[in-house]
């Protein structure tokens, strides 16, 4: 072989594996699916606070985390956070009656279509860290509720602070959370 191809050619083979191990070393997380169930007719801010000692247990139907959302629009609950990369077909989110009927709430208001003006949809802010809450920082998922409209009245928004304050969150469901 000449001087001149072998170099090139293991220079090739050297990029060609640097690529190769560093593509192992990224790992892409997949997300369980999820269901949402919010109260009906629940309008403003919601949100789920994850790795709560004291929080809610974890529930699953078949293969999807569920998320009961309570009439406080927080729920803390003892599940880690669901990181990862997801496939929007595998999130569902549902309105909930008191007989426990499910109606389907599509996500992202700005799909609104112009035959149902007005249609309730969700806003998915996304996964995020807030705190000191009780001294804490807690990994918290926030989204909203409501029509276009209802989703930019500053009296149905809040931030986690004020949902915990406002909303009379018992603050016995945050004990532990900064050990685990």
């Amino acid at each position: 072989m000449k001087p001149i191809f072998k170099a090139h050619f293991l220079k090739i083979l050297f990029i060609g594996s640097m690529v190769t191990w560093l593509s192992g070393c990224t790992e892409i997380n997949k997300s369980e699916p999820a269901i949402y169930l919010i109260p009906e007719g629940y309008v403003g801010s919601l949100y789920i606070i994850f790795n709560a000692p004291n929080g809610e247990p974890p529930k699953y139907e078949g293969n999807s985390r569920v998320y009961k959302i309570p009439p406080s629009g927080v729920l803390v609950s003892q599940m880690d956070a669901n990181e990862g990369w997801i496939e929007s077909s595998q999130i569902q989110y549902f309105y909930v009656s008191d007989t426990g009927k499910r109606t389907p709430i599509s996500e992202d208001s700005s799909l609104e279509d112009n035959d149902s003006p007005g249609k309730r949809t969700v806003y998915v802010g996304g996964l995020g860290q807030s705190g000191p809450i009780y001294g804490c920082t807690v990994i918290n998922q926030n989204f909203t509720v409501g029509t276009d409209a209802e989703q930019t009245d500053r009296r149905n928004l809040y931030n986690i602070y004020d949902a915990i304050k406002l909303k009379n969150i018992d603050e016995k469901l945050f004990y532990n959370i900064c050990q685990h």
